[in-house]
């Protein structure tokens, strides 16, 4: 928990009361595309265009630009843990983007089948979304940090690469931090050693026998 707080940090400016609903909710269609790994490592566009959602909780009324949080979801999707997250960020005074990238593609969970959409496919939604929030008139572009899930951790923390982010990211700052929690620890990736200097939190030592990938 020190390191996400540490992670936190870096978007919040001043500290606010906790424990605050959202003051106001939208649901926002975000573009992106469904891509196996090979396409999103490819580096191109390739993959089928998909239109999903978020639900955007800002915390307060007011025409103030306020830092703001990706929750990137697990395996089960959106649930109690992510809407608990999005809770207590409010109460920091932070608002919230909770991206659901199941239910515009037709999938319940993955839990019992992985393959229905491949982890780093997760990633491009998370810079879709980034870009979405960099133009939200009450959000900081320079403070969008993104927050991960288990499977959706892998977005959040390997969207820290320069690669990934020199070909995904919007232009702008970019994340001002990236978190995993329950991060996957079993593969590797080219050049995944070379992040930016946003703070990074939530890693997992790798075991032996981890798989590589291009």
């Amino acid at each position: 928990m020190k390191g996400i707080a540490a992670a936190l940090a870096l978007v919040i400016a001043t500290p606010s009361a906790m424990a605050q609903p959202a003051a106001r909710t939208e649901i926002r269609p975000l573009a992106s595309l469904t891509q196996s790994n090979a396409q999103f490592l490819g580096g191109g566009m390739q993959g089928t265009p998909v239109t999903l959602a978020g639900e955007l909780r800002i915390p307060k009324v007011g025409t103030d630009r306020l830092p703001a949080v990706i929750l990137v979801h697990g395996s089960g999707g959106i649930g109690a843990n992510i809407d608990g997250w999005a809770h207590t960020l409010n109460g920091m005074g932070i608002a919230v983007f909770l991206l659901d990238s199941f239910s515009g593609r037709g999938i319940t969970n993955t839990v019992t089948d992985q393959t229905q959409l491949d982890p780093l496919a997760m990633m491009t939604d998370a810079y879709r979304a980034l870009a979405l929030l960099q133009k939200h008139p009450r959000i900081d572009p320079a403070r969008i940090a993104v927050m991960g899930f288990s499977k959706g951790a892998t977005a959040a923390v390997y969207s820290s690469a320069l690669r990934f982010r020199k070909l995904y990211s919007p232009a702008g700052p970019g994340f001002a931090a990236h978190i995993g929690l329950y991060t996957p620890c079993n593969m590797q990736l080219r050049d995944d050693d070379c992040c930016t200097a946003r703070r990074m939190t939530g890693f997992r030592p790798r075991p032996a026998g981890t798989m590589s990938r291009a």
